[in-house]
């Protein structure tokens, strides 16, 4: 395919730890294409100006150049051009290059990216851990219902996807709502998981522990403290506590699945919860061992139907980085059809 034929999406997806790069093509018929990506250390990056910088010299184009620019970020965002890091100092703001007009640029959390990815080939081709042996007849796309997604790492994110038709018939496309959720009170039960709770509030300077607590990786190292005795940094705890049977694994399970039975009920996510974030990732028995299906299914009016909800894992981190392209796939899919619908001017 000529060079010309090709449209450019410069993506980035930037955690508390990892800042990754992305400069996508996009073909005449919508199909992203990852040309080149490159991770990068998030605190390296102190200004928006050092992001841009990066981007130029990283993916060999500025934004000023590309035909779209979506930066994802681990944190709140405003008016879609600005935000910032909850857990780092980076704050980015994309007003000033907006305001020079050309490209669209945009701001975006980085759920809401990981939930544009559930809409890729990164989201069909997500590995299905529920039920365990899939239904030959199930479809690999996402359903026409709604969607969430739920990812632990530097901290806890959590985002959904509504199908426009649900508000207008006959709709296509898709509503992505952000979330903070990760930030609402995470509910603990019985003296043991208190117990636990009144530790980690002290450890934490906290007067209520949130989701982002619990199962970041901090919070993992404070389980796995709290329950074992040692100090281990949350890579060590998933080398060592994740792999096998161990209390870690089953407190850190049961925790788990009780934040996505909480998001599923909350989004009535009947078309799939996809789970992304680097934990599971690099530890999917975290998300696929008993303890965590039998706190997902817990409820006693609908665990029949969270039952009938699939639950697949995206295994891949650049996930995010997919997710910030096909959100800018779809910004120009939006701008062409404005466009288009658009009066023809008289000369």
């Amino acid at each position: 395919m000529p060079e010309d034929a090709l449209r450019h999406i410069l993506a980035a997806d930037i955690g508390g730890t990892n800042c990754r790069l992305g400069r996508f093509g996009l073909t005449p018929a919508g199909e992203l294409l990852l040309e080149r990506s490159v991770w990068l250390e998030s605190p390296g990056l102190a200004t928006t100006e050092h992001l841009l910088a990066a981007l130029e010299r990283e993916l060999e184009l500025h934004p000023a150049a590309a035909d779209a620019t979506v930066l994802a970020i681990g944190g709140p965002v405003h008016d879609g051009l600005s935000g910032r890091l909850t857990n780092g100092s980076l704050e980015v703001d994309l007003r000033p290059l907006s305001l020079r007009g050309g490209p669209p640029v945009r701001v975006i959390n980085d759920f809401v990216a990981q939930a544009c990815a559930c809409l890729t080939n990164l989201g069909e081709e997500a590995r299905q851990v529920w039920p365990a042996t899939p239904s030959p007849n199930a479809a690999s796309a996402p359903a026409r219902a709604p969607l969430a997604v739920i990812g632990a790492g530097t901290g806890l994110g959590v985002a959904a996807l509504y199908p426009l038709d649900m508000a207008a018939a006959g709709a296509d496309g898709w509503l992505v709502a952000p979330s903070e959720g990760g930030h609402a009170a995470f509910p603990f039960v019985g003296d043991e998981e208190n117990a636990f709770h009144d530790f980690l509030r002290k450890r934490l300077g906290l007067g209520a522990a949130r989701g982002d607590d619990v199962l970041s990786g901090r919070g993992l190292a404070l389980l796995h403290e709290f329950l074992a005795g040692e100090r281990l940094s949350p890579g060590e705890v998933g080398a060592t506590a994740l792999a096998s049977s161990t209390p870690t694994l089953r407190w850190y399970a049961r925790f788990y699945g009780r934040a996505c039975r909480d998001l599923m009920l909350s989004c009535l996510a009947a078309g799939g919860l996809w789970i992304a974030g680097g934990i599971a990732a690099r530890n999917p028995l975290c998300v696929s061992c008993d303890a965590f299906f039998a706190e997902l299914h817990a409820e006693p009016d609908f665990s029949g139907w969270l039952r009938e909800i699939p639950v697949r894992l995206l295994e891949n981190v650049e996930s995010g980085l997919w997710g910030a392209a096909q959100y800018g796939r779809m910004l120009l899919a939006r701008h062409s059809a404005a466009t288009s619908a658009q009066p023809a001017r008289n000369n």
